[in-house]
C-alpha cells in the first residue's frame, strides 16, 4: 500500500477509534533489519493495530524502508539517542496500549498479543529473553545480570531482565512516568519510575534472536550510562539509603566527637587528638546536618517526580513537627549567640583568649541553629502541595443515608 494511503487509512482507523494499540519501533541506521521487521508485523498484526517508526537522525536507508511499508514514519533530523526516539514514539501514538519493541530484528513479533492481552489488567508488561541465549554475547549476559541485582538492591525492582528493549505499557502511564533519560537507560529509567509511581507490572517470557545489522549497544560506554542513570535515581527516589542514614550517622558521631574533643585533647599511645580534630569534627557537624537535609531536599524532589509521599515525609512536612524544628533552630541560635557575647567580651579584655574550643563550638551551633530554621522554612514551601498530594491518594468516603 503507497504510503500517503496507509497514513489516511490509519488517521480514518484512529478518527473511528479502532486503533488500540501503537508498536513503536525506534530506528537508527536499521536499514538492514527493518524490512524484515515490518514484514513480520503486517503479517502478524490485525487492523486494530499501528505500526510506528522513529527513525533517530539515522544516515542509511532506514527511512526509505519505512516508508515503502505499512506504517507511519517520524524522522529526527539528527541523531538523538533512544531515549528520545522512544518518548516521540509514545507522544505520537494514537493506540492507548504502547509496544515498545528494538527495530533490530532480535525480539519476537508474536509475544506483542499476549502482551497487550496483559495490559488488560497492567501498566507495564516486560519482554523477559532467556538467560542462555546464545544470540547475546556473553558480556551483555553479564551486564544484564549485574544490573538486574543491582536494581533488585538499590531500588527494590522485582523481576528480571530490566533491560529488555521489548515492553508494553499503557500510554496514559508511559506519559506521567517524566522520564528523562536519552539513550540506552531508558528501559533502566522506565522500571524504576513504573515502582516509584506504583504501576503493575507483568512479565512475559521470550525468545531472544539473533541481530540483523550492526551493532548500537556498547557494553562499557551504554553500561555506564545506564549505572549513571541507576545511581541519579538513587539518590531521588531512595534518600533514606544515599543520604539520609549517612548523615544521621555523621551527625551522631561529629557531635559526640565536637563535646569530647571540647574537654580538651585526647592522647593516648596509639592516637592523638588535638584542638585541630575538634575543629574538624565541629565542621562535620554542619556536614553531617546539609546530608540529611539533602536528602529530605531528595525526597521532595522524588514526590515532584511522582512518587508517593511516604510517612516519614508527612511527618517532616507536617505542621507540629516543622514548628518543633524550627523552636529547637530558634533555642540553639540564642543560646550560641549569648555565649559568643559572653566569649567577645572576654575576648576585648587584657587577658590572652585562650578559650578558643568554646568559640569554635559556640559558632558551630550558632549556625546549625541558623541552618534549622531555614530547613524549617525550605520544608514549608513544599508542605501545602505535599499534604494535597497525600489526600488525593486517599479513597472516597460514601456516606449512608
Amino acid at each position: 500500500m503507497p504510503a500517503t494511503a496507509s497514513k489516511q487509512a490509519d488517521a480514518a482507523r484512529a478518527k473511528s477509534g479502532g486503533i488500540q494499540t501503537t508498536v513503536v519501533l525506534p530506528a537508527y541506521n536499521e536499514g538492514a533489519a527493518l524490512p524484515h521487521v515490518l514484514d513480520e508485523l503486517e503479517a502478524s498484526l490485525d487492523q486494530s493495530y499501528e505500526i510506528l517508526v522513529v527513525d533517530d537522525g539515522s544516515t542509511d536507508d532506514t527511512a526509505e524502508v519505512a516508508e515503502q511499508h505499512h506504517c507511519r514514519l517520524i524522522k529526527h533530523s539528527s541523531n538523538r539517542g533512544k531515549g528520545v526516539a522512544i518518548r516521540t514514539g509514545i507522544a505520537e501514538a494514537q493506540g492507548e496500549n504502547v509496544v515498545i519493541m528494538d527495530a533490530d530484528a532480535t525480539y519476537p513479533v508474536p509475544a506483542i498479543a499476549e502482551m497487550v492481552g496483559l495490559l488488560d489488567e497492567n501498566d507495564l508488561v516486560r519482554g523477559i529473553r532467556s538467560s542462555e541465549t546464545e544470540a547475546m554475547p556473553v558480556v551483555n549476559r553479564f551486564g544484564n545480570w549485574l544490573f538486574n541485582k543491582l536494581l533488585a538492591i538499590s531500588h527494590g525492582l522485582e523481576g528480571r531482565d530490566h533491560l529488555s528493549g521489548l515492553y508494553g505499557i499503557r500510554r496514559s502511564a508511559a506519559l506521567r512516568l517524566g522520564t528523562e533519560a536519552t539513550g540506552f537507560d531508558i528501559e533502566t529509567e522506565i522500571g524504576i519510575r513504573a515502582r516509584a509511581r506504583g504501576l503493575k507490572v507483568a512479565e512475559v517470557p521470550i525468545s531472544y534472536l539473533p541481530r540483523v545489522g550492526e551493532k548500537k549497544l556498547s557494553p562499557w560506554s551504554d553500561g555506564f550510562r545506564i549505572l549513571g542513570r541507576v545511581i541519579v535515581l538513587l539518590l531521588i527516589y531512595n534518600p533514606w539509603v544515599t543520604f539520609i542514614i549517612p548523615g544521621l550517622l555523621l551527625m551522631a558521631l561529629t557531635v559526640t566527637g565536637a563535646i569530647w574533643l571540647s574537654q580538651g585533647d585526647v592522647v593516648t599511645s596509639y592516637l592523638g587528638l588535638s584542638i585541630h580534630s575538634f575543629i574538624v569534627a565541629a565542621l562535620g557537624v554542619l556536614a553531617a546536618f546539609q546530608l540529611t537535609i539533602f536528602g529530605v531536599a531528595a525526597a521532595l524532589y522524588g514526590v515532584e517526580a511522582g512518587q508517593k509521599p511516604s510517612r516519614w515525609l508527612l511527618a517532616v512536612v507536617s505542621t507540629r513537627f516543622r514548628l518543633a524544628v524550627a523552636g529547637v533552630g530558634l533555642v540553639m541560635l540564642l543560646v550560641s549567640l549569648a555565649k559568643l557575647i559572653q566569649l567577645t567580651i572576654q575576648w576585648a579584655g587584657t587577658e590572652p583568649f585562650t578559650d578558643t574550643r568554646a568559640l569554635v563550638l559556640s559558632t558551630t551551633f550558632l549556625v546549625l541553629g541558623l541552618q534549622i530554621m531555614s530547613a524549617a522554612l525550605f520544608i514549608s514551601i513544599f508542605s501545602g502541595r505535599i499534604s494535597r498530594q497525600a489526600e488525593s491518594r486517599l479513597p472516597e468516603r460514601t456516606g449512608t443515608g
